[in-house]
């Protein structure tokens, strides 16, 4: 007897998981989001086991509101907004993790290496792992025989371009465990308040570009622009870095227009080598 409710249990509990494996696909081919009546119209599921599916999976971190609504609580619509289901942080990461770090080395070599002869000054691909930001490719022009960002380099939240980049499009409930603890003045120009980091991200996340004027080293500035990916969201930033007196030499929406156009380019290349969107 004991055998057989134990079995039972089992069964439910891959029921239950397999239901769970359908819904996040079906939201992840779908980076637009899907509605509550849309969900249960492709699993065919009743109304009130929706709720729990959907219940259980949000708690998890595993789908999240988005639309007109992201802010409310599951359940109806509110007022005229659209509510829908995507995918949550906790899924986000990991297919964030599962990107060969190879690849995207090659995949990005083409626009770096246009970006760094265009300015004649180096560029460099950013990636989020776990909560910090690390250089992953640095192209240098022809001119220069070194960059000045390596590889590998941690790349501090509160004072480079590419962090910022990419922390101003995260969740902002992320920003209080990434900007905890003592924020070290590496300048004098360094923002060293939480409080001021966040207002930076603010304005980051509005016009989409985000700068470190010496706030790193004297006499170094770098700009740098986001990468978005379908499913996934920002964990990429393309940038730009140099002596400040060569970076203020051009023209400054230019520079913001190419570093742009640069991002959405690896977001198209990486969208379809890496299949970022979910299919």
């Amino acid at each position: 007897m004991e055998e057989e409710q134990v079995n039972e249990k089992t069964s439910e509990g891959r029921d239950l998981l397999e239901r769970q494996l359908q819904l996040l696909e079906i939201v992840a081919r779908n980076p637009e989001g899907l509605t509550f009546s849309g969900l249960q119209t492709v699993l065919g599921l009743p109304k009130a086991s929706m709720h729990r599916l959907i219940a259980g999976l949000a708690k998890a971190d595993c789908i999240a509101l988005g639309g007109a609504d992201a802010d409310a609580e599951f359940g109806e619509p509110i007022g005229r907004g659209r509510k829908v289901y995507v995918l949550g942080n906790r899924i986000r990461r990991l297919l964030g993790s599962a990107v060969d770090p190879q690849q995207i080395v090659t995949l990005s070599q083409t626009v770096l290496h246009r970006l760094a002869e265009e300015f004649k000054e180096s560029a460099f691909l950013s990636v989020l792992r776990g909560d910090r930001v690390e250089s992953v490719v640095l192209v240098t022009p022809a001119k220069d025989a070194h960059g000045f960002v390596n590889p590998g380099r941690v790349m501090p939240a509160h004072a480079a371009a590419s962090a910022k980049a990419i922390f101003a499009f995260r969740d902002e409930g992320e920003w209080d465990r990434i900007l905890k603890g003592h924020l070290p003045a590496l300048t004098d120009l360094t923002l060293t308040s939480p409080a001021s980091v966040k207002q930076e991200y603010g304005t980051v996340r509005e016009t989409g570009i985000a700068y470190c004027r010496e706030e790193i080293d004297r006499g170094l500035m770098g700009i740098a622009a986001p990468v978005h990916l379908p499913q996934i969201g920002v964990i990429y930033a393309v940038s730009i870095v140099g002596p400040s007196n060569r970076i203020l030499e051009h023209d400054e929406k230019h520079l913001e227009a190419s570093l742009v156009r640069a991002a959405t380019e690896l977001s198209d290349i990486f969208t379809e080598n890496l299949r970022t969107d979910g299919t």
